[in-house]
């Protein structure tokens, strides 16, 4: 069998490979804050509300909108964003084993190694909902037009740049702060990568440029300009609030002296100084744009991703693709480095077994239990097939009898301060334009006008996390109303109707 063929069968055995692993998580664990605000958010949608407009969006609309077209063909349920996940999950790895075929990056260790650097830190360390699957997935395809765009010309050179531009719109479209990043870096590439007369690089940079100026402001248009001017001004405000919440901070370097310390400095410190020999290659007169693309998208994702919250969870997404931009620049060739190839392979076998341990042994999602009590069918609806944890499960199915028993599908309830979930798996509907409350940054709205919306829309049923009440005006008015259900988790208060 050629060369070429039996690579191409062992990626294939790797994706056939990773779609089993994927699916072993797919059904695994609950988180009723991050992903309940992205199924909640798009369950709006689907049922015919407008974001920015009829409720608040601290993102920008396409995942929301791809998810509440997915409702309307399978039916709202956290499955379906689950799938969707572990579908642009396998998309990425393979975009990456494209990306390595193209460059002719084909020996079976790059490929092996490159297959675990991205499922290590890969799709069940984040299996929910959420928007940043997508953004890898597009920086993929970023790197892989790049390189056709590197090789062409003629007619082929304009097709490419128009291409970059169209995914640089969708990145845009996505996640607002990394779509930037992405044009700022791609405006750069575009501009230095080809040897061509400064004529040509102004021509090149105005298609892409327009291209994604072009798509963008056809959303902007029909979200915010048609009829909803207020809405953009404020969708501008939250996103600057929102972005200021956190205190930016990196572990100390002091945990170097900690037991095991090191592995915990190697997920934050090892892209920075990835980033310095990128920069130094940058001066390199033979480099290959080609790899440097592949990098620079890495750490450009993996920099913008953790700030403002440098938290693991964020550090997670990106990291994948720094380990393989490491593999290609480092144990390659064609990458220019290869004296350093042993340590190099040492720490990225030490950086997947960091992930493969906070995968199997660490707390699901940030501080949920490990997925291995993650084995209790939660027996709702939207939630079927969903295994929890055993509390979790007899928790929220105690809630659910309860509120069943009391209304009806699409009455309004409250959920606060911060699980947006309880609306999506009870089936009851928001009455307030904010989706979470926990902190004074994380809602839109005055609390006034979330309180008047309570009452408009003749709120019985205020359901809140069990011990977790804040000092707002929000939490003294449910403070004043009558508890009438608790378990481990919730409390629910009962608005009397006079009110």
């Amino acid at each position: 069998m050629p060369k070429i063929k039996r690579h191409v069968v062992l990626e294939i055995v790797l994706l056939l490979g990773a779609i089993f692993y994927y699916l072993f998580f797919a059904n695994k664990g609950i988180d009723l804050f991050d992903e309940g605000y992205f199924v909640h958010a798009a369950e709006r949608i689907f049922q015919g509300e407008q974001p920015y407009r009829d409720f608040a969006l601290q993102y920008s609309p396409a995942y929301f909108y791809l998810l509440a077209f997915l409702y309307k063909i399978f039916g709202p349920s956290i499955l379906v964003g689950r799938f969707l996940s572990l579908f642009i999950c396998i998309l990425i790895i393979f975009f990456t084993f494209l990306i390595l075929n193209k460059l002719k990056f084909t020996s079976y260790k790059i490929i092996l190694l490159s297959f675990l650097g991205i499922i290590s830190f890969g799709y069940p360390l984040l299996n929910i909902s959420t928007i940043i699957w997508s953004v890898v997935l597009v920086s993929q395809m970023l790197v892989l037009v790049n390189i056709y765009w590197l090789e062409a010309d003629n007619w082929k050179h304009y097709i490419c740049l128009f291409i970059i531009g169209s995914l640089l719109a969708i990145s845009l479209s996505l996640r607002q702060n990394l779509g930037l990043a992405f044009i700022l870096l791609w405006n750069f590439l575009i501009f230095f990568e080809k040897n061509k007369p400064l004529s040509q690089r102004i021509k090149n940079l105005l298609v892409i440029n327009i291209t994604w100026f072009v798509f963008t402001f056809s959303w902007i248009y029909y979200l915010f300009i048609r009829d909803n001017i207020v809405g953009l001004i404020e969708f501008i405000n939250f996103s600057k609030k929102f972005s200021t919440q956190f205190a930016f901070s990196y572990p100390s370097l002091s945990f170097i002296l900690k037991p095991f310390g090191i592995f915990k400095l190697l997920p934050y410190y090892l892209p920075l100084i990835f980033l310095l020999f990128i920069i130094k290659y940058l001066f390199d007169k033979n480099k290959d744009w080609r790899v440097i693309s592949f990098c620079l998208i890495a750490l450009t994702g993996f920099m913008t991703y953790i700030y403002p919250n440098s938290e693991l969870l964020h550090v997670y997404p990106f990291l994948g693709l720094v380990l393989v931009s490491m593999i290609i620049f480092f144990l390659t060739k064609r990458g220019g480095i290869v004296k350093l190839k042993v340590i190099i392979t040492v720490v990225i076998f030490l950086m997947i077994g960091i992930g493969f341990y906070l995968t199997l042994f660490r707390e699901y999602y940030r501080y949920n239990p490990p997925y291995r009590f993650q084995n209790t069918s939660l027996s709702l609806p939207r939630a079927s097939g969903i295994l929890v944890e055993k509390t979790t499960a007899k928790n929220l199915i105690s809630l659910s009898k309860f509120i069943n028993e009391r209304t009806s599908k699409n009455d309004y309830i409250f959920s606060y301060p911060y699980y947006p979930m309880i609306y999506f798996i009870l089936e009851r509907r928001n009455p307030s334009k904010d989706l979470i409350y926990e902190i004074k940054l994380w809602h839109q709205y005055d609390h006034i006008i979330i309180l008047n919306e309570i009452k408009q829309k003749k709120v019985r049923y205020i359901v809140t996390s069990y011990g977790y009440i804040f000092d707002s005006d929000i939490s003294r008015f449910i403070l004043k109303q009558k508890e009438i259900f608790k378990n481990e988790s919730f409390k629910v208060f009962e608005i009397p109707t006079s009110k």
